[in-house]
């Protein structure tokens, strides 16, 4: 085959270092928009970045030469340094150091999109700790609870 074709959809989460609940209403849309332009530099597109008080959720389209490591750590480097850079309120702020990567299939896009915007509604009735454990146990991957503690 003369050409090469590439696409790749991935559901990131991750969460503030310990469960910091920063992501006011007045903060929380300004996060998103300069997450996705962070993923935007880094050659990829963001088709949701959402999210609630303490964590993110971020579907993205990669580009083929890109580990989602990486783009993580950028994200997250280039983010945390903007955030403290927006007041006192932020000067302490961290990301937790790992995140959750999950394949999607280009047809379930539109369900998770759909769940991602309605984040708020959703951790009306359950919590973040819970949340990640389930994605983690759907995606058949093995985890260690110390980890949810820090």
């Amino acid at each position: 085959m003369a050409n090469t074709y590439y696409s790749v959809y991935e559901h990131i989460v991750f969460s503030t270092k310990n469960r910091m609940r920063v992501f006011t209403p007045q903060i929380r849309e300004k996060v998103f928009a300069y997450l996705s332009g962070a993923i935007k530099n880094q050659g990829c597109k963001a088709l949701i970045v959402g999210g609630f008080w303490d964590h993110i959720h971020i579907v993205v389209h990669k580009r083929s030469t890109l580990l989602t490591g990486d783009l993580v750590k950028e994200i997250k480097r280039t983010s945390s340094k903007w955030l403290k850079e927006k007041g006192v309120a932020y000067g302490k702020f961290s990301w937790q150091i790992g995140y959750g990567a999950f394949s999607v299939s280009f047809w379930d896009l539109d369900k998770i999109i759909k769940y991602i915007k309605e984040q708020e509604k959703h951790h009306q009735k359950m919590r973040w700790e819970d949340e990640y454990r389930k994605l983690l146990k759907k995606h058949g991957i093995e985890y260690d609870e110390r980890y949810f503690l820090e």
